[in-house]
C-alpha cells in the first residue's frame, strides 16, 4: 500500500490512510443519497450526514446558491416527472433499470426559484416531512397517496397539461 499514488506515501507514517481526506468532509454533510442503478427514483434524505457514499451510491450536496430545501428536492427527484425524464434521457439497463449517475441527474430542469409559487414548494416539503416522520407507521397505500399528492404539485409547478400528465403517468409507472 505504500506504493500507492506513485510512491507518495512511501515515507509517510500514516501510509495506510485514505489518500484524499478532503473528500471525507463532504460525506458528513446533509445530503440526498441514491443508488447508481435503480428502477425509479430512490433518493433518500441524510439529514445528519451519517451515510457515506460508495462507487454505487451517490451523495448529492446542494450548491451554496441553491435555495431549495433538501426535502423539496427529495420530493422532486422521487417524482414521476423525474422518473419520466430519466427514462427518456438515460439508457435502460437489464431488467428496466436506469443509471442515476450525476451526469444523468444534473440535466433535469429544476424550476426557477423566483418564478414559482412558494406555497407549492412548502406543500411538497410538508408532505415529504410527513412521510419521513411517519414512514414506519404508514401503510403502503397511505405512502402511495402522499406520493400522488407530491406528483400533482410537481405537475402544477411545471405547468403540465392534463395530456402531459397522462403521458408522464403512463410511462413513469413503476
Amino acid at each position: 500500500m505504500r506504493g500507492r499514488e506513485k510512491g507518495r506515501l512511501k515515507n509517510d507514517i500514516l501510509w495506510y490512510r485514505y489518500i484524499y481526506p478532503k473528500n471525507l468532509t463532504l460525506f458528513a454533510k446533509e445530503k440526498l443519497v441514491a443508488p447508481e442503478i435503480s428502477y425509479g427514483g430512490n433518493f433518500s434524505y441524510d439529514l445528519n450526514g451519517q451515510y457515506y457514499s460508495t462507487t454505487k451510491i451517490y451523495g448529492y450536496i446542494k450548491k451554496a446558491n441553491c435555495l431549495y430545501s433538501y426535502k423539496f428536492l427529495l420530493g422532486l427527484l422521487n417524482s414521476n416527472l423525474f422518473w419520466f425524464f430519466i427514462q427518456n434521457t438515460g439508457y435502460v439497463l437489464r431488467g428496466g433499470y436506469y443509471t442515476f449517475k450525476t451526469n444523468y441527474v444534473s440535466p433535469f430542469p429544476v424550476p426557477n426559484y423566483e418564478a414559482i409559487d412558494m406555497r407549492q414548494v412548502s406543500m411538497v416539503e410538508n408532505i415529504v416531512d410527513d412521510i419521513l416522520h411517519c414512514k414506519y407507521e404508514l401503510t403502503k397505500d397511505e405512502i402511495a397517496s402522499y406520493i400522488k399528492d407530491i406528483d400533482k404539485i410537481i405537475y402544477q409547478l411545471y405547468g403540465l397539461s392534463s395530456e402531459d400528465v397522462k403521458t408522464v403517468n403512463l410511462y413513469a409507472t413503476r
